[in-house]
């Protein structure tokens, strides 16, 4: 009876081992992605004149996507801790994990699951996305996207979660965070003359038509 016991509290701890992993699918959800200032639709993109620094991140005990700090490794704040990291060059191409991406940052190959057989922590994973490389000096403009609660049921073979940074209708980089030097200016939108301007340069083209006229 001692023996049945043993054999069915040991069944009962395999069975409770194997239902602890991790398994996401981290991806940008078929979108596309404009650099800091430009346009989704037209470009520039983001790997046009930038490399890509990508990051699969654990939101840590509180639970929070923490603000980036770039005086520590991999720039991550607060107790977040980062569980896998694609580096992209500038026009696009292969990453550390054998996935491959274009300049819009869409995906052409490879396999993006991200899975931890022996994860067993409750929490939150997230993405960020490094328009270029950050420094302290100079700072970086970075994309988070929300946060996925894990499931830690994972075992090979069963369905994955997926973490989407983009909704398929491209995003823009809109968080910056300063460096201690001046760092990058950020794009100014185009000059529009103002309506007193614009009355002015009338008149003046008005007077050179009555001009040519008299002068005939």
């Amino acid at each position: 009876m001692k023996k049945v016991l043993i054999a069915a509290v040991a069944l009962m701890m395999g069975a409770s081992l194997s239902l602890a992993g991790m398994g996401i699918q981290w991806s940008n959800g078929g979108g596309w992605m404009a650099e800091y200032g430009g346009d989704v639709d037209a470009g520039p993109f983001v790997l046009d004149n930038n490399n890509v620094i990508w990051q699969l991140i654990y939101a840590g005990a509180d639970n929070v996507a923490n603000a980036p700090d770039l005086s520590k490794d991999n720039y991550l704040g607060g107790d977040d801790s980062m569980l896998a990291n694609r580096e992209i060059e500038k026009g696009g191409g292969t990453a550390a994990d054998g996935t491959q991406w274009d300049n819009y940052l869409m995906q052409l190959d490879g396999d993006v699951l991200y899975q931890d057989l022996d994860w067993n922590t409750s929490g939150f994973v997230y993405e960020r996305i490094w328009q270029g490389t950050p420094s302290v000096e100079d700072g970086g403009y970075y994309f988070d996207s929300g946060l996925l609660e894990i499931n830690t049921a994972y075992v090979t073979g069963s369905p994955s979660q997926e973490l989407n940074y983009s909704d398929g209708n491209g995003v823009a980089i809109n968080n910056y965070i300063e460096g201690t030097g001046p760092g990058p200016e950020p794009p100014e939108p185009p000059a529009v003359p103002e309506p007193a301007t614009m009355s002015l340069l009338g008149l003046g083209a008005l007077a050179m038509v009555l001009r040519r006229k008299l002068s005939k």
